[in-house]
């Protein structure tokens, strides 16, 4: 089944970045924080195009347990030749996760019936670009070192996301730079990308600068050491929350 003809890939909007995860170890991390934080999830199910509210119950090996699905008209029973199309929600609606899969049996206990579906591949994540995700803070610092105009500089990092970087500079940095082998180090990695400035907005109230940063070039280890450090971030925002 063609991904695409269900959500057409964002790619050319310049306000739009989709990433593909495909390390089960970052697939495993998202399902659990949305099975942990108990975040509802929606199920669209093709080709009817029908659609279900739900949650993760349990992640097994190669399965997932979701809750009984919840329409207007009582439980769905689900043939095993559907696609279900999964939404992990979010409150703030800037970032999409969705996977593609199967029903693969139903779990009956008494008058209860839960799901069993077929654990992803691959999670596709649909982010505005122009709002970073996550805040860093005195636990999860992390810094940028790189050159603007043959210049060095060295920040800590304001925000980041899937794609993106903010940090607080002392001077306006022109948007549209390329910034080359910058620096990002955190807890005790060191990644390294080419960054694009987006964004150079006054700060009124510290006198500062404001750079956002599109990510234009990581390499897929980096990029996985990236996931992995906001995933640290926002599993301690869910703790924290509770």
């Amino acid at each position: 089944m063609d991904i695409n003809k269900i959500e057409p890939d964002n790619g050319g909007d310049i306000n739009v970045n989709i990433i593909r995860i495909k390390k089960d170890e970052i697939i495993d991390q998202i399902i659990h924080n949305a099975l942990t934080s108990n975040i509802e999830i929606g199920i669209t199910v093709f080709p009817q195009d029908q659609f279900f509210k739900t949650y993760f119950i349990e992640i097994k090996s190669k399965y997932l347990i979701i809750d009984s699905l919840m329409p207007f008209y009582g439980n769905k029973i689900l043939p095993k030749t559907e696609h279900l199309k999964i939404d992990i929600k979010t409150n703030n609606q800037i970032t999409d996760k969705y996977f593609i899969s199967k029903y693969k049996e139903e779990i009956t206990s008494g008058d209860e019936s839960n799901f069993l579906i077929y654990k992803p591949k691959e999670i596709v994540i649909v982010e505005k670009r122009s709002v970073l995700r996550v805040s860093t803070d005195e636990y999860n610092a992390a810094f940028i070192v790189c050159k603007y105009q043959s210049k060095d500089f060295f920040y800590p990092l304001y925000d980041l996301s899937w794609n993106s970087i903010s940090f607080n500079s002392d001077a306006k940095m022109e948007p549209g730079t390329l910034l080359k082998n910058a620096i990002v180090k955190f807890l005790d990695k060191v990644i390294h990308m080419d960054l694009k400035i987006i964004h150079s907005t006054y700060i009124n109230n510290d006198g500062k600068f404001r750079i956002g940063c599109y990510i234009n070039n990581i390499s897929e280890k980096d990029r996985d050491a990236l996931i992995n450090f906001i995933l640290s971030i926002e599993r301690q925002n869910i703790k924290n929350a509770d």
